[in-house]
């Protein structure tokens, strides 16, 4: 069949019907692509948040020990570290200590660190340890 055949109208239609195709094929791609970005970005940031909470209960359970060395009769604390000091966003550990009562002078250490401070998304570690 001869493209001259059809009539300038129909042919019109046909690319028009081309280029809307290919329009919605490349805004698909193009929204794909942004998911990923988005999905990449939001896996990157919860690495980040778990690495930073790792650091802070690290961080109190050596405050922990010191302060126990300063005084025995240290019980814990909830630990505020401003975002300046994390150059990004607020971390809080909380530090809670008991005795253990078969074994007179030890005691044990509960951390629960969040980063960020939020109480829906954050990433938490928490830590046990016996002084």
């Amino acid at each position: 069949m001869n493209v001259n055949n059809f009539p300038k109208k129909s042919r019109r239609g046909a690319i028009l019907v081309v280029i809307l195709v290919c329009f919605i094929v490349a805004a698909t791609i193009f929204s794909l692509l942004i998911k990923s970005a988005f999905s990449e970005r939001r896996t990157m940031e919860t690495h980040l948040w778990r690495t930073q909470a790792q650091w802070l209960a690290e961080a109190a359970l050596e405050r922990a020990a010191a302060r126990l060395a300063a005084d025995a009769n240290y019980t814990g604390e909830t630990w505020t570290i401003p975002a300046e000091e994390l150059d990004g966003d607020r971390g809080v550990a909380r530090i809670h200590i008991e005795a253990i009562a078969e074994r007179p002078g030890h005691r044990q250490v509960s951390i629960e660190a969040d980063y960020p401070d939020d109480p829906q998304h954050r990433s938490r570690c928490s830590k046990q340890i016996e002084m």
